[in-house]
């Protein structure tokens, strides 16, 4: 073999051996990681020293051996994709739709470095969603719905900042409406109701996350909407097998903490009647 091409693949695998070493380190020095390396390590000295105190320790190394499963990337991504599968991704307005209906999120209040209340990544992404579809055919009725969780709390509604920002987007006021009452997904659907139904219109185009559809299409079918979902940030759209899926990361506990909030409140909704 030639000795430039030699010495070329030498460095190719000495900076493929660097990096490798450099995203251990990393992943190894995550506050998250260190913590449950300590909590593993101290679990596991106590059951080989005190064998006699080992049914008491099945107490605390069960919910550990628990949250690390939960940790897991794969987990997380079977976790969100039993939501997000449910409904394939639909980025184009169907023609019979007679309006758009996007949820409101959550909104950052003012402070003494915000001037004014400003949208959250969840409902920017919902109202750039909503005006993609808007601009694909000619305009059509684009509602946004959600007020404030803490009414007293200061600065406008998610839905009246959605508005704003929908208008900046180029979306025409005059074909948007605001309902600013409502602070959960089933009064979404109810307040939504009370705006369109008096306008006729009963197919919509729903937007909001793809993890959150399935609770959310199901409230507004119940009042009566026919629904087409169009969900925005898809997460778990491709899976890649890799060492570092099977490994605990904070993110992946989050994905699961997501997840079964929607599990849980789809439950809920379902108990009380509201799809």
């Amino acid at each position: 073999m030639h000795a430039g091409v030699r010495l070329r693949i030498l460095k190719e695998i000495e900076q493929e051996i660097g990096s490798l070493v450099y995203r251990l380190i990393s992943y190894l020095l995550h506050p998250y990681v260190l913590l449950l390396l300590l909590l593993g390590g101290t679990l596991a000295y106590l059951w080989r020293k005190r064998p006699e105190q080992r049914r008491s320790l099945l107490c605390l190394a069960v919910p550990f051996l628990l949250l690390v499963v939960l940790s897991t990337p794969v987990v997380g991504y079977l976790a969100v994709g039993s939501l997000e599968w449910q409904y394939p991704r639909q980025d184009e307005r169907p023609q019979d739709a007679q309006a758009i209906v996007v949820l409101g999120s959550g909104v950052m209040a003012p402070d003494r470095w915000r001037e004014r209340a400003e949208l959250d990544l969840n409902a920017l992404a919902r109202a750039l969603h909503a005006a993609r579809l808007y601009h694909q055919a000619d305009p059509c009725l684009l509602l946004v719905t959600g007020g404030k969780p803490d009414p007293s709390s200061p600065g406008e509604a998610c839905a009246d900042l959605m508005k704003e920002f929908l208008v900046q987007m180029g979306v025409r006021g005059s074909d948007v409406l605001v309902e600013h009452h409502s602070q959960t997904t089933y009064e979404n659907a109810v307040e939504s109701r009370k705006l369109l139904e008096p306008r006729r219109v009963h197919r919509i185009v729903l937007v909001t996350e793809a993890i959150h559809l399935p609770r959310a299409v199901r409230c507004f079918r119940k009042q009566g909407f026919e629904v087409v979902p169009s969900g925005c940030r898809y997460q778990k759209t491709e899976f890649k097998p890799s060492t570092y899926e099977f490994l605990p990361t904070l993110a992946a506990l989050a994905d699961c903490e997501d997840a079964a909030h929607e599990w849980i409140g789809l439950a809920w909704y379902w108990l009380a009647g509201r799809i």
